[in-house]
């Protein structure tokens, strides 16, 4: 419609055209990288740039460098929730073991396969004793 003014780029929309030598502005990149959960090719279509020139910059900077981990550990941290939520409302008997297994090793819960062939062979042993049957290790008559 003529007359009314073109609404500007929302900030974080993919850039129309990169601008190529134009310093990247620390503080845009810092909200940017949270905004985008650290996500590296979303804050480099919204600055104008490719995604290697915003990893070189994060790369020389602790400040972003942090800023970049902690949004990525934050969305692991989300990924992790919801698998547990999942888990639980969905009854999933799979999903549930290996988040014993790995997120619950202090309680005794192990993936530790020395430690499961040493309880089959403990297991066996005891049903031997138990049952009184042939030892398997025996050749058979």
């Amino acid at each position: 419609m003529a007359g009314f003014p073109k609404p500007k780029d929302k900030l974080g929309e993919k850039a129309k055209q990169p601008h190529p030598g134009l310093p990247l502005d620390k503080n845009m990149l810092l909200l940017l990288i949270t905004r985008y959960k650290g996500n590296i090719s979303k804050v480099a279509d919204s600055m104008g740039c490719n995604r290697h020139t915003v990893r070189l910059r994060c790369d020389n900077d602790p400040e972003l460098l942090k800023c970049l981990e902690d949004a990525r550990e934050r969305r692991i941290d989300l990924l992790e929730e919801s698998t547990w939520e999942d888990a639980i409302a969905d009854k999933d008997t799979a999903m549930r073991c290996f988040l014993l297994k790995t997120q619950a090793k202090h309680r005794g819960y192990e993936q530790d396969e020395a430690k499961n062939s040493a309880r089959d062979i403990a297991t066996a042993a005891f049903d031997f004793i138990v049952n009184k049957s042939k030892n398997p290790a025996e050749p058979k008559s």
